[in-house]
């Protein structure tokens, strides 16, 4: 059997307000269920710091993050992939690897992209934005868009480049463009390539036996640079599989992976 487990109680201390991610049933789904998928989004959907963003950006969540939480992964990702197909979530690919995406609610995407491009409100562009939003965004499912694609939903050249420039579009390579959140490259930034992470693996490394008991964490402060919060930071961890989670008889016990 897997030495790898499930956070266990930290999933107790997901009860923050909820956002509208589907909705969640009162009594505990059935292991691997569409339920246990949507009610696994809901709660991690409410661990991302707003307030540290400025409220700009939408919830999101980290699709390894739902490993943690449910452990079929075949059925987070159907699940995930029929929350798609329905228009009731986007899948977005954040630039943390190839297989790392990220998952947002679409009726969040839509009320928080106008509110961070309100710079280019009343120009031209803001016009432009509201057509991607309905022509593009919420009537095709797709990570990224071909230049192909772009001109049969009636976006030119032109268009393209002014939605690259307002965080809309990235770059995928010539010709082809990922869906984008504007300003999530600061959410990027914080969790790969700032303290946040390493924060909580330089903790665990630096402890005895280089592990360290769940309860510990969750009752201490929390690690300077883990500003996105422990919960949502172990969730990241635990799902990437760079922290396992160890049951036992006091608790369950945080320790490195093994490499």
């Amino acid at each position: 059997m897997s030495r790898r487990r499930r956070l266990g109680d930290t999933n107790g201390a997901l009860g923050a307000k909820r956002r509208r991610f589907p909705g969640v049933p009162r009594r505990p789904p059935p292991p691997g269920s569409p339920a246990a998928v949507e009610a696994a989004l809901q709660a991690v959907a409410a661990l991302f710091p707003r307030r540290l963003f400025g409220d700009a950006l939408p919830p999101l969540v980290l699709r390894h993050q739902l490993y943690d939480v449910v452990r079929d992964r075949t059925a987070v990702d159907r699940h995930l992939n029929r929350l798609r197909d329905e228009g009731r979530v986007r899948l977005l690919h954040l630039g943390l690897g190839a297989d790392a995406l990220g998952v947002v609610s679409l009726e969040l995407y839509r009320e928080k992209v106008p509110g961070a491009l309100a710079a280019v409100a009343g120009t031209p562009r803001e016009g432009l934005v509201r057509r991607f939003l309905d022509a593009a965004v919420a009537a095709s499912p797709e990570l990224s868009f071909e230049q192909r694609r772009m001109r049969e939903l009636g976006f030119e050249d032109r268009d393209v480049t002014q939605l690259v420039a307002a965080g809309l579009l990235t770059v995928r390579d010539a010709g082809s463009w990922w869906l984008a959140v504007p300003g999530v490259g600061r959410f990027v930034r914080a969790l790969l390539r700032g303290e946040c992470r390493r924060a909580l693996l330089a903790l665990v490394r630096r402890s005895r036996h280089r592990e360290v008991p769940l309860r510990d964490l969750q009752s201490g402060k929390a690690p300077p640079g883990a500003r996105l919060g422990v919960p949502f930071l172990l969730h990241d961890l635990l799902g990437a599989q760079q922290l396992q989670s160890v049951p036992t008889a006091a608790g369950p016990l945080l320790r490195l992976a093994e490499s």
